[in-house]
Parts: C-alpha cells; sequence; structure tokens
C-alpha cells in the first residue's frame, strides 16, 4: 500500500483535477497520473473519467472511495499520534463553514489555534449548509459549522447563539430607530442574498406574509454589505457577519425576528481522531473565553 497514491487519489477528486492536486501536493501532473495508474491496474478497476465539470469518479470509484478516505484517515490519525508522543502535534483537518462563519468568528478562532498548535494545518471548505452535510456525510471534510437541522444528524455541539437583524445605511430615515418593522420591508430597496439550497431568508419571510421588492441580489455577504453602505437598499443578515463592523452599515434589532444555533458537527470517521477532537475543544474553549 502507498498511502501517496491514496492522497493523490483524493486530492484528485477533490479538486477535480490532476493538475490542481498535482500543485498542491507539490508533485508534477504525471506522477499524480502515474500513482493513480498504477492503483487503476494493481486494482483491475477504472478510478477516473473526464466530464464537463473535470475529474469526476466512475462507479467502481465511488464504491471504494469511502474507504480509501477511511484508510488515510486513520494513517493521519497514526501520523498526529507519533508526533505527540515527540512533543509535536502536526497534521491536517478539513473544515467546513459558511460565509457568516467564515466573515466574523473563523479568523480569529484560527489565529489563537494556530498560535498554539503552528504544525497543525487547516484546510477549509466552504458551502451552504446542504454541501457541507453532504461533504460530512461522504467525509470529504472532518469536521463543519453547522445550523441545527443538519446538525442533528451528526455527533454535533453547539458553539454559537445568531438572530436576524436589519441594516440600513446611515443615512436611512429608521438610522436612529430601537428597532426596524418587518412589515417595512416591500416598501424598500431591498438587497437580497441568493441563497442556492438553504432558505433561511425565504422561509422567514414566508412566515410573517412578508414580500420583498428585490432590487439587487448578491453572491456574497460582503458584496451585500457593500451595497447597503452605499445607499442601494436595505437587508436582513444575520448578526454574526457584522461581527467585526467593517462597514459603515446601521444594525437594527427586528420586531419579529428569527434565531438561529449554529454547532460544530464530525464526521463519521473523524469523531475518534486525536486531531479533530484537539480541534473541537479548542473551539469550545474559545467561544466560552477560555482561550
Amino acid at each position: 500500500m502507498s498511502i501517496q497514491k491514496y492522497q493523490a487519489l483524493l486530492k484528485t477528486v477533490e479538486t477535480g483535477s490532476i493538475t490542481v492536486a498535482a500543485k498542491q501536493l507539490g508533485y508534477t501532473q504525471s506522477a499524480v497520473s502515474k500513482m493513480i495508474q498504477d492503483l487503476e491496474a494493481d486494482w483491475d478497476i477504472a478510478l477516473l473519467s473526464r466530464s464537463r465539470k473535470g475529474v469526476v469518479l466512475t462507479s467502481q470509484g465511488l464504491s471504494v472511495i469511502d474507504d480509501i478516505r477511511s484508510i488515510v484517515k486513520d494513517y493521519e490519525n497514526l501520523r498526529f499520534n507519533l508526533a505527540d508522543i515527540h512533543g509535536i502535534k502536526q497534521g491536517t483537518i478539513r473544515l467546513g463553514s459558511f460565509s457568516s462563519v467564515s466573515a466574523s468568528m473563523l479568523p480569529a478562532i484560527l489565529k489563537s489555534f494556530h498560535e498554539i498548535y503552528p504544525n497543525i494545518q487547516i484546510q477549509l471548505f466552504h458551502g451552504e449548509y446542504g454541501e457541507l452535510s453532504e461533504w460530512l456525510k461522504r467525509g470529504i471534510i472532518d469536521c463543519s459549522f453547522l445550523g441545527s437541522t443538519e446538525a442533528a444528524e451528526f455527533e454535533s455541539i453547539p458553539v454559537f447563539q445568531d438572530s436576524l437583524v436589519a441594516i440600513v445605511p446611515p443615512t436611512h430615515p429608521l438610522a436612529g430607530a430601537e428597532f426596524y418593522p418587518v412589515d417595512r420591508i416591500p416598501q424598500e430597496n431591498y438587497i437580497a442574498l441568493k441563497e442556492e439550497r438553504d432558505y433561511d431568508f425565504a422561509q422567514f419571510f414566508d412566515k410573517y406574509q412578508i414580500y420583498p421588492n428585490v432590487t439587487y441580489e448578491v453572491p456574497s455577504d460582503l458584496v451585500l454589505l457593500s451595497l447597503v453602505e452605499s445607499g442601494l437598499g436595505v437587508s436582513i443578515v444575520y448578526d454574526m457577519i457584522l461581527q467585526p463592523s467593517r462597514f459603515n452599515v446601521v444594525r437594527l434589532p427586528l420586531d419579529h425576528t428569527k434565531d438561529r444555533t449554529v454547532h460544530l458537527s464530525l464526521s463519521k470517521a473523524a469523531k475518534s481522531s486525536s486531531i479533530v477532537q484537539l480541534f473541537t475543544t479548542h473551539v469550545q474553549q474559545f467561544v466560552s473565553g477560555e482561550e
């Protein structure tokens, strides 16, 4: 068994490209191709095929990829434990996150973690709840921040509390108000965050029978905040993306709001991983103020 060949295959599947996988692993493209070809020859199966999306697993590849991920994870955990015996904590954690966590709390968490464990690498996977949940199930990532509904499927711990708030430009007539009434939203130019699979905002509006006049639909929180700052409209966001505040917008509590609990969830394979448990403990200590 060559663990490097397994790692090369996983990185190729993850990136959808032999060229990108080779660059990230520090190999030549031909070396990665040869490693995958060796696996195919040894096992007498075809692992990969090409599609419009790049390189993807064949049906035969899909049948063995979870076993390969498990072997690589066990190997990485062994390396971590051996390094720990020698007083060195090193390894890799594949972490999933969504935009409001990534733009707010996560940088400070990763900074403090790296200061304590400089030899542990974090690979960050960014997506929406549905994508992150699927990646956890498939073992593509070790742990992920998730909402309550998705977190219920995994071993999870609650880490953050969050609520919806309104944001308006400083020149808005309600900029000095105590709260923002949700029934005013249809009267505004509304800036919406595009939701692909997760429908927190749509469910909130449906509950109160609010139908926003969507003037702009944007792909990211940062673009949304920039447009509100420029006076192009108002929006409703999760409070977390305003921490820390990098934009000149006014935050207003809503007269009706929606709360959520953000969890840190573990994949099945990562439950027994020493390095993932180390990160989980650090996140808990960080949010409780112990770090």
